[in-house]
C-alpha cells in the first residue's frame, strides 16, 4: 500500500505520485495489460490511479476490482478513497462472490497470477473494456498458464524494476541457519513412500506428480512441524531480537502455528479459519505496535500489509519463486523509522529435497539485494 506521505486528497493525489508510479500510470493511459510490480512499491495506489484517470476520462462509466481476500479488496477501497475516487463508482469483490463485470470500462485484478483460473478467468472475459492486472510474481513454470494470463490481458506487460524503487525499500539481511534434528531423511524417505503406495490407488495423476505432492507433505510433516531443533531455532530468532522489533514468522501448519504462540509470550496467530474482523483486528494492533510478534499461516502470502515488519522468521520452506518473494517482501517495505530488516531462513540439510528448496530460496533472496550470512 501507500506510504504515509502519498495519502491525500484528490487534488494534491497527482503530485504525490513517485516518479516511477507516475511513469506506470502513463502507460495504462494507452492500453490494458499486465503490470508487474515489485512488493512495496505502492502498487494499489497505481491501481487507483489509473481508475481515477479514466472516471475522469470516461464520465459516467462504472469500474470493476478483483481481489482475492477480503483484506486485500478492503485495502482497495482504502487505496480509491485516498486519491478520491468514489466507492460507488468501483465494484470491489473477490472472484469467490457473484461478480459480474460486463458492463464494466475498467477493471482491475491483483494478484493477477490467479487470472487463468476458470473462476478468475470466466469473470474477467466478462469485461468488455480496459483490463490492468497487477502482480509481483505473474509467471510460473507452466507455460501454458502463462500464455492464458498474457491474453488475457492483450499481450501487454509494464514491468517496475527493482532499481526503480531502490529507495523505497529496506535493507535486508538474510541468516541461514542449519539447525535441524539429525538422522530424519530415512524417516522422511519411509513417509513419502507409504503416502505414495495409499494414494496411488484412488489419485487418479501421473505417478511424478503425486510422488512429488507425496514428498512435499512429508518434508513439511516430519521436516519442519516436527523437526524440533529447527523449531527451537525459529523460536529463538523471534525472540531474541530487539525487544520492541515487529516479528512475522510464517508457518506452513495451524498446528504450528499454535505451538509457536504458546511458546512465544505475547504474540498472536492468525489464519484463515479466524474470523476476518478477528485478523483485521489482530493486524491492525501489530501495525499499532501493541502486538510484537505476529505468526500466519498462508494467509499472509497475499496482501498482508504490515509494512512495520523487522523481522521475518521464516518457517514454511518451499522452493517457489512467487511465494518467497511474496513473504520475504513484507519485511522489505519501508516504513517511518524502519531502514533495514532481518529474515531468518534454513539450509534445510535434513533432506536433499528439502535442501533443493532452499537453495532456490536463496537464490530469491539474491535477486532481491538482500544480503546474505
Amino acid at each position: 500500500m501507500q506510504d504515509q506521505d502519498q495519502s491525500g486528497s484528490a487534488g494534491k493525489q497527482a503530485f504525490l505520485l513517485r516518479p516511477y508510479q507516475q511513469r506506470a500510470v502513463e502507460w495504462a493511459m494507452r492500453d490494458g495489460g499486465i503490470i508487474i510490480a515489485p512488493a512495496g512499491c505502492g502498487k494499489t495506489l497505481i491501481a487507483a490511479s489509473i481508475i481515477k484517470h479514466f472516471s475522469s476520462l470516461l464520465p459516467g462509466s462504472r469500474f470493476g476490482w478483483l481481489a482475492p481476500t477480503r483484506e486485500t479488496c478492503q485495502q482497495a477501497i482504502a487505496a480509491l478513497e485516498s486519491v478520491g475516487v468514489s466507492p460507488d463508482l468501483v465494484e470491489v469483490r473477490c472472484p469467490h462472490e457473484s461478480v459480474d463485470f460486463f458492463t464494466k470500462a475498467v477493471i482491475i485484478v491483483d494478484e493477477a497470477k490467479h487470472a487463468p483460473a476458470e473462476s478468475w478467468r470466466r469473470i474477467i472475459q466478462s469485461c468488455p473494456g480496459r483490463r490492468f492486472g497487477f502482480d509481483a510474481t505473474p509467471w510460473c513454470d507452466d507455460l501454458e498458464r502463462n500464455t492464458i494470463l498474457r491474453n488475457l490481458f492483450f499481450n501487454n506487460v509494464y514491468e517496475i524494476t527493482r532499481d526503480d524503487i531502490a529507495g523505497v525499500l529496506a535493507h535486508a539481511t538474510v541468516y541461514l541457519s542449519s539447525a535441524s534434528d539429525f538422522a530424519i531423511q530415512h524417516k522422511i524417505d519411509d513417509h513419502i513412500e507409504r503416502l505414495f503406495m495409499d494414494r496411488k490407488r484412488y489419485m487418479r495423476i501421473r505417478a511424478a506428480e503425486l510422488r512429488a505432492m507425496c514428498a512435499w507433505e512429508a518434508i513439511t510433516d516430519i521436516g519442519i512441524c516436527q523437526n524440533q531443533r529447527r523449531n527451537d531455532a525459529a523460536i529463538m530468532f523471534a525472540t531474541c531480537g530487539n525487544s520492541h522489533s515487529p516479528t512475522l514468522v510464517l508457518v506452513p501448519r495451524v498446528s504450528l502455528g499454535e505451538t509457536y504462540a504458546i511458546r512465544i509470550k505475547g504474540s498472536i496467530l492468525v489464519h484463515s479459519k479466524i474470523p476476518k474482523k478477528a485478523r483485521r483486528e489482530a493486524m491492525e494492533e501489530f501495525r499499532a505496535g501493541n502486538i510484537r510478534t505476529m505468526i500466519a499461516t498462508s494467509l499472509a502470502d497475499e496482501g498482508l500489509d504490515l509494512p512495520n515488519v523487522e523481522t521475518l522468521v521464516m518457517v514454511s520452506g518451499g522452493r517457489s519463486p512467487q511465494k518467497t518473494i511474496q513473504r520475504a517482501s513484507r519485511a522489505l517495505r519501508r516504513a517511518p523509522g524502519k531502514n533495514e530488516a532481518f529474515i531468518h531462513d534454513f539450509k534445510d540439510v535434513f533432506h536433499p529435497l528439502a535442501q533443493a528448496h532452499a537453495k532456490k530460496r536463496l537464490k530469491c533472496y539474491q535477486q532481491l539485494g538482500c544480503a546474505i550470512v
